[in-house]
């Protein structure tokens, strides 16, 4: 993500989106009745019976409701028209949707700019600077592959290695390889500058032995970390991201933070030293008692919680913004979506 201009006085916001996980950011800070303005396409209709061509168009919405397709990596706002031009292909107060993708430029008008909100653009922009995480959880019957994107982690199809016990040396030999090889395979396409392989037993030293008599590691230009994790699942995989072992490499990721805010939380439950849900927060700032607020993205339009955020930010509390579907996210959930620390 680039913030383009940011107009205090008009309380515009004018940014150009790179990824899907920009386009997550911006669903976040977007929410109804904010106004979002791109270029877009329209049809026209020259006379009452025509099919219309479609026509380039500049258009600023009035938001309604926001959806975000990871399929086809669109981010969508719905609304009424309140400008546009050119003016003869525009009719203003009709309803249109703006499509926005990576590479598009748009301009973000709310009638004000929260910090916390402002945060969420900095690391969009911070996060974009990072190489993307790849992950290859691994064992004997099958390999996940995942990507710790900044808005969490993305599992993708599993590979089995149809290995048996029951296979001569050779046979069992030869498909190992051809298990390592479509592993690589996966490897090499994954759009990641890094790397992690971990797994429960010896497969993975087995397949980094194999990648480094043939070379493997060698042809793809991406750095290479092993470690341990109990299992080839998405639980393994959330361990790995929650160990010790990868705080160097995931230093100052966003996931790695929740998790670490989601243990105080959790730990402070006991003592009465943590509280959950709106109203008890609210007491919490009222009463001083709050040092940091704990925030599902998902709740974040709703007026009542922007309410209680307003004032934590008076009182200059701290407010983190967790991502909802991740898994610090559902376990915030389940305490009504925001606490405090």
């Amino acid at each position: 993500m680039k913030v383009i201009k940011f107009y205090e006085t008009s309380g515009s916001l004018k940014l150009r989106v790179d990824t899907i996980e920009d386009l997550w950011a911006v669903q976040r800070i977007v929410f109804e009745n904010d106004l979002v303005k791109s270029e877009s396409l329209r049809r026209f209709k020259g006379n009452e019976g025509d099919t219309g061509e479609m026509k380039e168009v500049v258009i600023r919405l009035k938001v309604e409701k926001s959806e975000l397709d990871k399929t086809a990596v669109r981010l969508r706002f719905m609304g009424k028209i309140v400008e546009g031009r050119p003016l003869e292909y525009v009719k203003l107060n009709a309803y249109h949707t703006l499509n926005i993708a990576p590479g598009d430029t748009l301009e973000i008008t709310k009638p004000e700019w929260p910090d916390y909100l402002i945060q969420v653009v900095k690391n969009a922009v911070k996060d974009s600077r990072k190489p993307r995480l790849g992950i290859i959880a691994i064992d004997d019957e099958k390999m996940m592959p995942a990507y710790l994107y900044g808005y969490g982690l993305v599992f993708k199809d599993e590979i089995y290695s149809r290995l048996s016990k029951r296979m001569s040396q050779k046979d069992f030999t030869e498909q190992q390889n051809k298990y390592f090889n479509e592993i690589f395979e996966v490897i090499e396409n994954m759009n990641s500058e890094i790397v992690i392989i971990a797994g429960p037993g010896f497969t993975k030293d087995e397949l980094k032995k194999y990648a480094e008599v043939k070379g493997l590691m060698k042809k793809i230009p991406k750095r290479f970390f092993f470690f341990k994790i109990s299992n080839v699942e998405r639980t393994g995989i959330y361990e790995l991201i929650k160990s010790n072992d990868v705080s160097s490499i995931l230093e100052g990721d966003r996931m790695r933070l929740e998790f670490k805010l989601m243990g105080e939380f959790l730990e402070g439950l006991a003592s009465g030293r943590s509280k959950s849900g709106m109203s008890e927060v609210k007491k919490a700032l009222d009463n001083y008692e709050a040092g940091t607020i704990l925030v599902n993205d998902s709740v974040l339009s709703d007026i009542n919680i922007r309410s209680v955020l307003g004032d934590a930010e008076k009182r200059r509390v701290k407010i983190e913004i967790f991502n909802a579907d991740d898994e610090a996210g559902k376990q915030l959930h389940s305490f009504k979506d925001i606490g405090c620390i």
